[in-house]
């Protein structure tokens, strides 16, 4: 018969009763699909300090039994599964599942998916079977059963699955996975590092709450150095997913019993689901060639007639009566769990349908490239305008960068106050001698404006006559105001460029699948965007160049109006601090003196007050400029970054250009195929999970 006993395998039934069959049944078909990959599916794992007899248990519960005198179980995950199938579909596959390091490296990945091996349930011989484990840590790059030189392995252990999927009609539908046994004193076969991986492994499995936890301790050692128990109880602490599991019941010294049967009848170490002991194979049974059937025997003989043994309740002891507690419990857990794996099934079967219209249809033709462009073109053009109107979507989060206009918006406002406060270099004065408070907030502003306006007019005067101010002087004191406003100016502009780039990079995320036709468009795309740029730039400077590089101008009736109010003020001010006040009469020519000052003061306030009005006019003239002939014009106008994506380019593009950017390549049509597949698959699984009206 070889290394399988399909008559013992038949007391797999512990398991079974007729709801439980059915929902194993459906469990398996979904592990079946492919699904395990992406969701997480119910099942038993075992878990245990090396050598804790982990796999002559699996041995024990499955009825496969392992390569002899091989420690492969050490190196990497050992998933057996168990189908129940027709004789003509019986026999033995095995595979290696990927694990998360090799999912990252599509190459090593593949060159695991290429393992396979194949053999007939009652044709094949031990020799062949260690054979094929052999192949298979060899594929996996760790040591097999027949590796001599350890200590130069270039690694020891593994996250891939050896997967070995067992087929005959004597089977039920069961899995069950062994990890890397833990271990805690490094050698130089073991290091610390392995020691790390491994427990990072197995907490991987433990924290799965899908995951029946079968914690295995081996009597012979204490519990407490016993590190599984304390994961175990970390990842499950209501306890609800453990069971544990006590080997080698039958190599205790003599006198060690007491302790171990305190814990095997759940006196100590207690645990929700108490715990089982088991007499597995030795390797003295393997040598004398001892079946699975036989192994049963004499568990059952140990239990039943070895004192103190016999002592513990038939129900917790043996593989049986394990089983058949294993078969509930499971049965059980899969029942509550099943709800989150429907929801789990329909996310990942909604997400991978997303994918694959991001991917778009097969792309052969100029037809075929044209069409799929131009749809991507008026899903982008309605995308910028919902952006640049305000019509956001709702499922958006606050601050995201798809809220275009509420970005722009803010940054108006920010540019607009930053100009406000800090666009003058000195701050003005009001009439009566203080700071102008409108501009007193920026803390790089100087604050002695007019020494600043006497010295200017002292260093500046010419053949004006007395009194009178030469006009360069007011451009020359306009300029050295104003020499902020080439950064702050600047430095908003920056800002909604990034903005946009930045919102082009998540649409184009959003709309569009194959990274070659994004890296290939946004590559077409980004020089008429740097054009863009540099015409806002441009416009920048021009603006500047208007503003502070000619002659002082403006019609606004609002710099007459505000230079009159000023003077009108400082005449004011002037009265009421030579005592003038209503009620008292005085004659014309006493309050011309009043008034009255030297030409220079009177030159000196005028270039001030000059300055202030038409300084606000000016401010604000160029803060509006600036976000509605730079920003809105450039940036996010007609030829701006935002619309050069449309339906016309994509019309304009010759058929190279066309073929260039979104011919398909090989490696889109196998992700297309990869992932139409996927789409079935969880389709088929959502039908199959349904189907069990839990």
């Amino acid at each position: 018969m070889g290394k399988i006993d399909s008559l013992m395998l038949s007391d797999i039934d512990g398991f079974d009763t007729e709801g439980r069959v059915r929902l194993l049944e459906i469990i398996d078909r979904l592990r079946e699909l492919g699904i395990s990959e992406s969701v997480s599916l119910p099942q038993l794992v075992v878990v245990g300090d090396q050598s804790s007899g982990k796999s002559s248990l699996l041995e024990g519960i499955t009825g496969f039994c392992f390569p002899v005198a091989s420690d492969l179980c050490t190196r990497f995950v050992t998933q057996i599964v168990l189908i129940r199938a027709a004789g003509s579909e019986a026999g033995v596959r095995i595979t290696i599942i990927p694990g998360p390091t090799a999912q990252m490296n599509d190459e090593y990945k593949a060159h695991l998916l290429g393992f396979e091996r194949k053999m007939a349930e009652d044709d094949f011989r031990s020799d062949d079977l260690r054979q094929i484990f052999n192949e298979a840590a060899k594929r996996m790059g760790v040591p097999g059963p027949d590796t001599e030189d350890l200590k130069n392995m270039a690694k020891r252990f593994s996250d891939d699955i050896l997967r070995i999927e067992i087929s005959g009609p004597h089977h039920r539908n069961l899995s069950v996975v062994d990890v890397p046994g833990l271990f805690h004193n490094p050698t130089a076969y073991q290091t610390e590092e392995d020691r790390e991986t491994i427990r990072k492994l197995i907490k991987s499995y433990l924290n799965d709450k899908r995951t029946i936890i079968l914690a295995v301790m081996d009597a012979r050692n204490n519990f407490a150095n016993q590190e599984v128990f304390s994961m175990a109880q970390a990842a499950d602490p209501a306890g609800a997913r453990t069971v544990g599991i006590i080997t080698k019941c039958d190599a205790l010294e003599p006198g060690d019993e007491g302790r171990v049967l305190k814990i095997a009848r759940n006196e100590e170490e207690r645990l929700t689901h108490g715990w089982f002991a088991v007499r597995n194979r030795s390797t003295k049974d393997i040598n004398e060639g001892m079946t699975i059937e036989g192994r049963h025997k004499r568990e059952q003989e140990f239990f039943s007639t070895e004192a103190p043994w016999n002592t513990l309740r038939p129900d917790r002891v043996g593989i049986k009566p394990l089983k058949a507690f294993l078969g509930q419990l499971l049965y059980a857990h899969i029942r509550g769990e099943f709800p989150g794996v429907v929801k789990d099934i329909e996310e990942f079967s909604r997400d991978a349908r997303e994918e694959l219209e991001l991917l778009g249809p097969s792309r052969q033709t100029a037809l075929d490239q044209r069409r799929y462009l131009t749809q991507i073109a008026t899903k982008y053009e309605r995308d910028v305008s919902n952006a640049l109107s305000g019509n956001y979507d709702s499922s958006l989060d606050a601050n995201s960068i798809l809220k275009l206009r509420m970005h722009i918006r803010n940054f108006n406002d920010e540019f607009a106050e930053t100009m406000a406060r800090d666009g003058h270099t000195w701050i003005f004065q009001n009439p009566d001698g203080q700071r102008d408070e409108e501009y007193e907030r920026s803390e790089r502003a100087e604050d002695n404006i007019y020494e600043w306006i006497r010295k200017l007019y002292h260093d500046s005067r010419g053949a004006e006559l007395p009194g009178m101010v030469n006009p360069s002087v007011l451009e020359s004191m306009f300029r050295q105001q104003t020499v902020e406003w080439e950064p702050i100016a600047t430095k908003y502009i920056d800002k909604v460029a990034r903005a946009v780039d930045d919102f082009n990079q998540i649409i184009f995320d959003k709309l569009i699948g194959d990274d070659v036709v994004r890296d290939h468009l946004g590559a077409r795309l980004r020089e008429q965007n740097r054009e863009a740029v540099n015409r806002a730039a441009d416009e920048l400077d021009s603006l500047l160049q208007g503003e502070r590089g000619g002659v002082l101008q403006t019609v606004n009736r609002y710099f007459a109006e505000t230079l009159s109010n000023i003077r009108q003020e400082r005449t004011f001010v002037r009265l009421k601090k030579r005592g003038l006040h209503e009620g008292i009469l005085y004659s014309l020519k006493q309050v011309v003196d009043m008034v009255h000052i030297s030409n220079e003061d009177q030159a000196v306030d005028n270039i001030h007050d000059i300055l202030k009005a038409y300084y606000k006019v000016a401010r604000k003239r160029f803060t509006d400029n600036i976000i509605v002939q730079v920003a809105e014009r450039h940036l996010l106008g007609v030829n701006g970054p935002v619309r050069t994506l449309s339906p016309e380019f994509v019309l304009n593009l010759e058929d190279s250009e066309l073929l260039h950017i979104a011919g398909e390549s090989y490696v889109t049509s196998s992700k297309r195929n990869e992932l139409s597949s996927k789409v079935d698959r969880f389709q088929k699984a959502l039908q199959i999970a349904k189907s069990a009206n839990i």
